[in-house]
């Protein structure tokens, strides 16, 4: 009975500790939504103490320096390795002024990442992602640890999935209206509900760019707007589950583990 004991402690603590090994190193800490269509700014009546970049006053063309992003005499953050573009079709809301982008060939140098740090932690951050595609990635640090790396394939297969999808594709500005028909233009909102964070990283994986506008970040929010295409998974949920059945045995383990699930996918 001794031996039995020893070797089902012994039997739980491989299971608990390979649980533990193979399980995400984040859970889906962030909420995402989108907004309607043709909506290219924050729900600001929902979010506190917050401030909204449109780069309209930034110099057109790319920067290795970037530039410091100042609500009148309060500096919010600073961009490094940057491309601001002149409106086109491609971005800039309300059709007029700038726009953010990430964009190997624009840029002229090679730039497949471009890096926000923040002033003061936030936990909540906006765009609005214009002529989108899969090969955005977005990434949320804190002191220097990842807290969520998405990508925005999931948010394209879920727009071309919606009763309404045509409404969100090609740009809805009157002066370049229904132009680039095979992109979508969408809102979205990234809501950290299990702390904060002080770095955004913008980042191109493909040959594609990664266009955004009227980025806006906050201290706190009262709720989470929009049409919610992912919620959040608290890490702490997902360590107490694994811990419960780490004793029940290897069977208990594989069939019962929660599947998490995210709209954006989890890099």
């Amino acid at each position: 009975m001794k031996n039995l004991l020893i070797k089902s402690a012994i039997a739980s603590g491989v299971i608990l500790s390979l649980a533990t090994i193979t399980r995400p190193a984040t859970a889906a800490s962030f909420a995402v939504s989108i907004e309607g269509a043709g909506v290219q700014n924050a729900n600001l009546s929902n979010l506190v103490n917050s401030h909204i970049d449109t780069f309209d006053s930034q110099t057109q063309g790319y920067s290795g320096t970037g530039f410091d992003w100042k609500d009148g005499q309060t500096k919010i953050g600073s961009y490094s390795n940057t491309l601001i573009v002149n409106a086109d079709q491609y971005g800039a809301a309300g059709g007029t002024g700038k726009y953010f982008d990430v964009d190997t060939n624009r840029s002229g140098n090679g730039q497949t990442v471009s890096t926000l740090n923040l002033a003061t932690p936030q936990s909540y951050f906006g765009l609005w992602w214009s002529a989108g595609d899969a090969n955005n990635v977005i990434t949320f640090l804190s002191q220097g640890q990842v807290v969520q790396s998405l990508t925005t394939a999931d948010v394209v297969s879920y727009i071309s999935k919606l009763p309404n999808k045509a409404s969100y594709y090609s740009n809805p500005n009157s002066t370049f209206q229904n132009q680039n028909s095979g992109e979508p233009y969408a809102f979205i909102n990234f809501y950290d509900v299990g702390g904060t964070f002080d770095q955004v990283q913008f980042t191109n994986i493909g040959g594609t760019g990664f266009e955004s506008d009227n980025h806006t970040v906050a201290t706190s929010y009262k709720s989470i707007t929009g049409s919610v295409v992912t919620q959040a998974v608290p890490e702490s949920s997902s360590v107490l589950g694994v811990f419960t059945i780490g004793f029940v045995g290897a069977a208990s383990v594989m069939t019962r583990r929660a599947k998490k699930k995210s709209v954006l996918q989890l890099s």
